[in-house]
């Protein structure tokens, strides 16, 4: 596993229970999984979302958290790609909520295009 990124959750990130809003989560997992997607292809050109998957929070996460996000790769197909998202807490190292974000990537037509990754 690798860092993707950090967030310092502020709270206006909080949702009614004082607690991160999901909209933030399922965000800052795409936005992490696009920068581990990118470090394999070398690009954001041509590639594109697919899928949110499999977000679970195991832990709430509460204003003065550093989330860190850490990104894995879980699946290479031909045309996709699945990156693994773990997000722990910066100073603790406690697990939060792991999710994974599916890419393809396409042709100038949006037509699925093979990305040459083995």
């Amino acid at each position: 596993m690798e860092i993707a990124t950090r967030h310092f959750v502020r709270p206006e990130h909080m949702n009614h229970h004082q607690t991160l809003y999901a909209g933030y989560i399922s965000e800052w997992v795409t936005e992490a999984a696009m920068i581990g997607v990118t470090g394999l292809l070398k690009s954001t050109e041509n590639v594109v979302l697919a899928a949110v998957k499999e977000i679970s929070v195991t832990k709430e996460v509460v204003s003065g958290v550093i989330l860190e996000l850490w990104q894995e790769t879980k699946r290479i197909g031909t045309t996709s790609v699945e990156i693994q998202i773990t997000g722990r807490n910066f100073l603790t190292g406690e697990v939060h909520l792991t999710g994974s974000a599916v890419f393809v990537t396409v042709d100038e037509q949006g037509r699925k295009i093979p990305h040459g990754l083995r």
